[in-house]
């Protein structure tokens, strides 16, 4: 069985966001402390946050623009739909009017307000085990919301605790430094409170695993090359009895094998309770357009290439392999789940590590021993060391070695400002890019209801 995102109504009512960051006050005082009584309240709080990860606004579809769209992986060909909302992210004429940009900032707040009730009122549960169970993933749910926040608009407020709407407005943009530090911490804490796997009732919950691999890409993005690298070294040691590649990327995506032992966290979705499936995005149908060249650089024996190829569904759908399914019959949704984090991630993240710090120019050097094992897998020529002669050369395939991977997993685009290559990437597709759209601007209702241009400015380039 999935875990159980979906919670009663009455819970859902309590603990449902308003309309903007600075309105979080859909549990009154009064209302929030009658609320969390026992266990099986904290339960279905949490249930709460992780559902904010299902929905439109997160990984169910404005994500898939912001971070996949935005990339130079896919084109949007429908500049009239959605008003152009979507059209213009791709296009890099996004506003801070734009409804994406406003309803995902909107719902990620929504998710660290959920996560700080429940760790505020952790004390409710008695059994030992679970209250750090509970409190583990709340952490890590509010690390993961906060690293979307800080990489997709940089400097924002950070919000520990719940607040009411006459406290939200006292927030500024604390420094994406700070930010980063609490990521760290809860990050932390969660590694040290969850276990590394749960019974087939509990599947989709995080894990200390999780916790580790989210940790050590925040360590990436950071260039924090030592931290990352031993993390990861640590993790592959620990963990491989446990995780690992599966024999071809086609059983990665299996619906009939979903959270296998490469997934380390993924949004999961069950077509057959009503409620929990969902639809084909456009960008995962033959509405958009992959990039040619993405599509020319698999090599001919690579199996990857067939799995971003699209394949029929039915008379209306023709999708990417990676995420085929059939719908149910029933709720006429699909339930393939989205992995935010996999072992091939922890292995080029490894390889990636190790490069910054010491190019090895070793046919049997850990960065190129991860680097092949994925190469392996997807039946692609593995490298050698002297195809790759230096630091800057094992940088460029590694960055292309993920491309390849996880096109419309969500990382693209994020690769490629960590790595300050996107003003080069999106020139190859045609788009003249400056770093202020690095960043997507502050929602406009954000920032004309705190009207204060020193504590919560616009950022740059946007009005």
């Amino acid at each position: 069985m999935k875990i159980k995102y979906y919670i009663v109504a009455f819970a859902f009512l309590l603990l449902s966001g308003c309309s903007d960051f600075l309105d979080l006050t859909p549990i009154s005082e009064a209302s929030s402390a009658n609320y969390y009584k026992n266990t099986s309240d904290i339960n279905s709080a949490l249930s709460a946050c992780y559902a904010s990860l299902q929905g439109t606004y997160q990984y169910g579809e404005y994500f898939i623009s912001l971070m996949e769209l935005r990339s130079d992986n896919v084109e949007d060909i429908n500049p009239g739909g959605a008003a152009g909302m979507f059209y213009f992210i791709d296009n890099f004429t996004v506003t801070s009017g734009n409804n994406v940009v406003r309803y995902a900032w909107k719902e990620l707040y929504n998710q660290i307000y959920r996560c700080n009730n429940v760790l505020a009122n952790i004390d409710v549960v008695t059994n030992a085990d679970l209250k750090k169970q509970y409190e583990g993933e709340a952490s890590f749910l509010r690390a993961l919301a906060y690293f979307n926040i800080v990489r997709l608009w940089g400097n924002a407020p950070l919000i520990l605790k719940p607040v009411t709407a006459a406290e939200a407005k006292g927030y500024g943009r604390s420094a994406m430094s700070e930010i980063y530090k609490t990521i760290e911490e809860d990050l932390e804490r969660a590694s040290g409170m969850l276990v590394s796997s749960y019974d087939d009732d509990n599947l989709g919950r995080a894990t200390s695993v999780a916790a580790k691999a989210l940790l050590a890409k925040v360590y990436l993005t950071q260039q924090k090359w030592p931290s990352a690298a031993s993390l990861l070294d640590n993790i592959i040691k620990d963990y491989s009895s446990q995780y690992g590649l599966q024999n071809t990327v086609a059983d990665v995506f299996d619906v009939s094998k979903e959270m296998n032992k490469e997934i380390l966290f993924a949004v999961r979705y069950s077509k057959s309770v009503l409620g929990e499936g969902h639809g084909y995005n456009d960008y995962f149908k033959d509405k958009s357009v992959i990039d040619n060249q993405l599509l020319a650089s698999y090599g001919n024996t690579d199996e990857r290439k067939a799995m971003i190829e699209y394949k029929r569904v039915d008379a209306n759908n023709n999708v990417i392999a990676k995420y085929y399914d059939t719908f149910d019959a029933t709720t006429a949704k699909v339930g393939f789940d989205l992995p935010l984090l996999r072992w091939a991630d922890i292995l080029l993240m490894c390889a990636e590590a190790h490069n910054e710090i010491t190019y090895e120019g070793s046919d049997t050097s850990k960065a190129l021993n991860c680097l092949n094992l994925v190469r392996k897998r997807a039946k692609a020529v593995e490298y050698k060391i002297t195809d790759l002669k230096d630091q800057s050369a094992f940088r460029k395939a590694v960055l292309e070695e993920r491309r390849l991977e996880f096109p419309f997993e969500l990382h693209r685009w994020f690769d490629l400002i960590r790595t300050d290559t996107a003003i080069e990437a999106m020139a190859r597709v045609g788009f003249t890019i400056t770093k202020n759209e690095y960043l997507y601007p502050i929602p406009k209702t954000e920032v004309d209801l705190v009207n204060n241009p020193e504590t919560f400015p616009q950022n740059p380039g946007y009005n």
